[in-house]
């Protein structure tokens, strides 16, 4: 068992193609012990979005702070701090925080991906 302070683990930039203003810090995984889930804090910064794209693996998201449009919703769709997304398998999904004016940031727990580090 261990407690880690989030800012201890490394900031990164998303680098999925289209990704703008948004950051993500591997909280647990792999390289830190996990066996089965791996969570990761993710941020959106004011202007910032996530295009939609898919995974094998499916979501499950808690919102912490902000507010954001979700994309691929079939309908339009918000969250928000409090809430819970869950996404499946392989369902296009994105997060738009172009017009918010606070970060958006969210716990998003998958699988251990095999190729994970």
């Amino acid at each position: 068992m261990y407690v880690v302070n989030y800012q201890e683990r490394e900031l990164e930039e998303v680098n999925l193609a289209g990704a703008e203003l948004t950051t993500v810090r591997w909280l647990i995984g792999k390289r830190t012990g996990a066996k089965t889930y791996v969570m990761r804090l993710f941020e959106i910064a004011p202007g910032g979005k996530v295009p939609l794209h898919q995974h094998d693996e499916e979501h499950e998201i808690f919102i912490l702070d902000g507010k954001a449009k979700i994309l691929g919703a079939p309908t339009e769709t918000y969250a928000k701090k409090d809430d819970a997304v869950f996404i499946p398998s392989n369902e296009e999904h994105g997060y738009d925080n172009t017009e918010g004016t606070e970060s958006f940031r969210f716990i998003c727990v998958i699988p251990l991906l095999k190729n994970e580090e």
